[in-house]
């Protein structure tokens, strides 16, 4: 009979302490929750210019988040590189400084290597080629996303990546001349520039102007929307025509801000930014080439490639360049599943 009342008393006094702290763990698992109606105003940095298509895209996805939680959910942008460049953002957004953020593929790259897909050199025919491919890599893009801290609300869309450049250059040889701005900290694209001949110069984004009007850097390789709207092509003034890589992006938000955020507004969150993607893929293609014709009247200069005698060579080398690049600045499984599905996609349009 002894027993029992030791072994009652023993459990008891085990019991106890858990007791006395359930409260407290029912109100910090009440706090890990979302709460029903609460407000979460998301700050969203980015390198696109104040006032440029892109700052319009964000400016309705974040009306739209904030029409379809009824305020719940409100976007602040912060636009121009004011928040740094885009390792500062992603540093920023580790510390909780900003929730989202509107990343170029030189940022994502610093997230995942497999982003670096999107830099191999005329590796797409045209857009929609580009479209498809991107669809077909999306799952597996978020994935890794989503394993790195980050939620993908939308894929974004820049143009396709020109040279401008202070001095004509029309051949290989000619560009390889000149001293070419680089991504600083993406050491391996600047290897790869160096490999293939060429003279890259390291610097932040929110240098190249003060680089260009210095002579630190004679080129760079930037979509026309872009070069306009930050005025590039005032000190690089020549316009190499020949599309080289699409310039991607995306917009992600930290999955520590997404659990601050009840399921049903994420789902209007979600719904906005696809409907931001899709807007972006529609309209830049065509303001692209009005930006070229507003820069030509106003002193830029249209240097011939494609469909001349010099367009072999500069296919030449971004072949070279692209064979060089898988396993080393791209990671070989991605670089191949790329592959194939452009050929795939190829293949069927031939058909077709």
């Amino acid at each position: 009979m002894r027993d029992g009342p030791l072994i009652q008393c023993r459990l008891v006094k085990t019991a106890r302490p858990f007791v006395r702290f359930l409260p407290l763990i029912l109100i910090a698992a009440l706090a890990a929750q979302p709460a029903a109606g609460a407000g979460f105003a998301v700050k969203m940095a980015t390198l696109s210019p104040d006032g440029s298509p892109w700052d319009g895209f964000f400016e309705t996805m974040g009306r739209d988040w904030e029409t379809g939680t009824d305020g719940r959910v409100t976007l602040t942008i912060y636009p121009g590189g004011v928040a740094g460049d885009e390792p500062d953002i992603l540093r920023k957004m580790k510390i909780g400084q900003y929730h989202a953020a509107a990343l170029s593929v030189s940022g994502l790259a610093d997230i995942s290597k497999d982003f670096t897909v999107f830099e191999i050199p005329l590796f797409f025919h045209d857009e929609q080629e580009m479209f498809h491919v991107l669809r077909e890599l999306t799952p597996g893009l978020r994935e890794t996303l989503d394993e790195e801290g980050f939620v993908l609300l939308g894929w974004g869309y820049v143009g396709q990546v020109h040279f401008f450049t202070n001095e004509l250059a029309r051949t290989v040889e000619e560009m390889q001349r000149l001293k070419i701005f680089t991504w600083a900290g993406d050491e391996a694209m600047t290897s790869w520039w160096r490999e293939g001949g060429f003279k890259p110069v390291a610097l932040a984004a929110t240098d190249i102007v003060t680089g260009l009007q210095t002579g630190m850097i004679d080129a760079l390789a930037v979509p026309p929307i872009y070069a306009m709207q930050v005025q590039f092509f005032k000190q690089a003034k020549y316009f190499a025509d020949i599309p080289l890589i699409p310039m991607m992006g995306a917009i992600l938000v930290t999955k520590r801000a997404w659990n601050r955020i009840s399921e049903e507004d994420r789902k209007v969150m979600v719904a906005a930014g696809q409907r931001a993607e899709d807007r972006i893929f529609e309209t830049i293609p065509a303001i692209e080439q009005t930006a070229v014709g507003l820069m030509g009247g106003q002193g830029l200069e249209v240097v011939p490639i494609v469909g001349t005698e010099v367009e072999d060579d500069w296919v030449e080398i971004a072949n070279d360049f692209a064979a060089s690049m898988r396993g080393n600045t791209v990671p070989e499984a991605i670089f191949d599943r790329a592959t194939a599905v452009r050929d795939a996609y190829r293949r069927q349009s031939s058909v077709d």
